[in-house]
């Protein structure tokens, strides 16, 4: 039988002890790692607005939500009822911020924040803010040769909201207006929006993963959700997105894609029914 020394057997007890120190902290990292969840986002369009009933054209001015609004918003929260949220964001506009609430409210998540941001706002437009839609509809089209509105739309297809973002702005550099606007204060273009949605939505993705993953609901605007979805994913026809429709999106391997259906009014309408 082999014998040791005082020393050597000191020796050997402190090189277990690291041993199982270090396999310790490998197991626990291990099981930290396999706990973090998905990190899933429900990208949501506010709720109807006085500027969506009146025809106007919304952007940055902070037109309220209306009666059916907020009736929209609390269903969408009941249908969104055992979604546990670990964060919330919305644009700095009040019916960004209304229809979140509501819906963490109605949703069972009334405890959690609603982050504001500025950079989920709806596209700016400048010179043409609080226009009739209407009455801007044929001067737009021109921009791109087109008789009107429909038009436009009909033979821009998924391309429409990006051409309506750039017609606005190309309008208003020009002063077409004659308006005194400073340059911050003019419409954006489809690539500044898009930029600024796309870091927000990337910067709201990094750091729920970083706090071990989750839902989040982010609520924005029709044209800035289109415009950033026109980029994310080749799902995009450019349809028109109802108030509170959600698309939801998952966030991987440092990337965001689409899951399931955009502009989807399937929690919206699960919650009127229960509201009945």
């Amino acid at each position: 039988m082999m014998k040791f020394g005082k020393q050597v057997l000191s020796v050997l007890a402190v090189t277990a002890g690291a041993v199982a120190m270090i396999g310790g902290t490998t197991t626990a990292q291990a099981k930290k790692k396999t706990t973090t969840k998905p990190v899933t986002i429900y990208l949501t369009r506010h709720g109807e607005t006085t500027g969506n009933v009146m025809g106007r054209v919304q952007g940055w001015s902070d037109f309220p939500l209306t009666k059916n609004g907020t009736k929209v918003a609390n269903d969408l929260g009941r249908g969104l009822k055992g979604k546990k949220f670990v964060a919330a964001y919305a644009g700095n506009l009040t019916r960004q911020q209304v229809t979140a609430k509501h819906a963490l409210k109605y949703s069972g998540n009334k405890k959690v924040k609603v982050n504001v941001s500025k950079y989920l706002r709806e596209g700016g437009y400048g010179s043409f803010e609080g226009d009739s839609i209407a009455t801007d509809n044929a001067l737009i089209a021109g921009v791109y040769g087109f008789k009107n509105g429909d038009e436009m739309m009909a033979k821009q297809g998924k391309n429409y909201w990006t051409k309506l973002q750039d017609a606005y702005y190309k309008l208003d550099k020009q002063n077409s207006q004659k308006t005194k606007l400073v340059k911050a204060d003019r419409a954006e273009s489809s690539k500044q929006v898009e930029k600024r949605m796309a870091k927000e939505m990337k910067t709201i993705a990094k750091a729920t993963k970083k706090r071990g993953g989750g839902n989040v609901l982010v609520v924005s605007s029709g044209m800035s959700i289109n415009e950033y979805l026109s980029t994310v994913t080749k799902k995009y026809k450019g349809t028109p997105l109802k108030n509170v429709s959600v698309t939801k999106l998952v966030y991987k391997n440092g990337k965001i894609s689409v899951s399931g259906n955009i502009g989807s009014m399937y929690y919206a309408n699960k919650g009127a029914k229960l509201a009945k």
